[in-house]
């Protein structure tokens, strides 16, 4: 009995280890996981914040397509044997280097894939932001352009990527839009301290709407537009 007993002991120990692995991905879906959070980490560094929200939004759709907790961690689902280190950002070279890659016809149609993608950021139509993010990185692969270069370094139209004056969207809302911005601004604030990615995505989608009603572009700092932060 006490070797029946030990020996069930021992199967339940070597069996739970498989029950708590997460669904393993297909190698595409890797490939293209890794891709995303590559790019991210290259983001992070630059401070790209809208960049850094469309990978997040493909890692989280892969993740949950495998049945991966949303807090888990990035780097935990990313091959660390295929992760190239992020190189340095150099806005000097980098935007002169891609933009005469492409052909004249490609760099039209790459532009009119990021102004879509642009705007489909600015309403968070999560649909729209995938496909006309990956039509402008099946241009980028046919050119070998790393798949973490910014889009925005490729496409040669102004517009969301120029340097903002946030003074001239300031004060823009009604007292009820901007008593919800704020209320949306402030859950924000405490769900990124959380870390609680779910909660964030909605919070950011709440502000965009808002933000989108009033034709303010996505790259305007959030907390540019709360009360109390008029000076920034």
């Amino acid at each position: 009995m006490i070797r029946i007993l030990g020996t069930l002991l021992l199967l339940i120990a070597v069996s739970l280890p498989t029950l708590s692995q997460v669904q393993q991905m297909t190698t595409d879906d890797q490939q293209q996981f890794n891709s995303y959070y590559s790019r991210w980490l290259a983001d992070r560094q630059r401070g790209d914040r809208d960049d850094m929200i469309s990978m997040e939004h493909h890692m989280q759709d892969l993740m949950s397509r495998y049945d991966i907790a949303p807090s888990t961690p990035y780097d935990e689902v990313a091959s660390q044997t295929s992760q190239p280190p992020v190189p340095a950002y150099d806005n000097r070279t980098t935007a002169s280097q891609w933009q005469s890659v492409l052909s004249s016809d490609d760099q039209d149609k790459f532009n009119k894939e990021y102004t879509k993608w642009q705007e489909a950021n600015a309403k968070n139509d999560r649909d729209d932001i995938d496909k006309h993010a990956r039509n402008m990185e099946q241009i980028m692969s046919r050119y070998n352009i790393p798949p973490n270069t910014r889009f925005a370094d490729i496409a040669t139209v102004s517009g969301y990527s120029q340097r903002i004056d946030v003074r001239e969207y300031q004060g823009r809302f009604s007292p009820d839009d901007q008593k919800d911005y704020d209320k949306a601004y402030e859950n924000w604030q405490k769900d990124r301290a959380k870390g609680d990615r779910d909660d964030v995505y909605k919070d950011e989608g709440k502000m965009q709407q808002i933000m989108a009603k009033y034709n303010i572009p996505r790259g305007v700092p959030y907390d540019a537009l709360a009360s109390g932060n008029r000076g920034y």
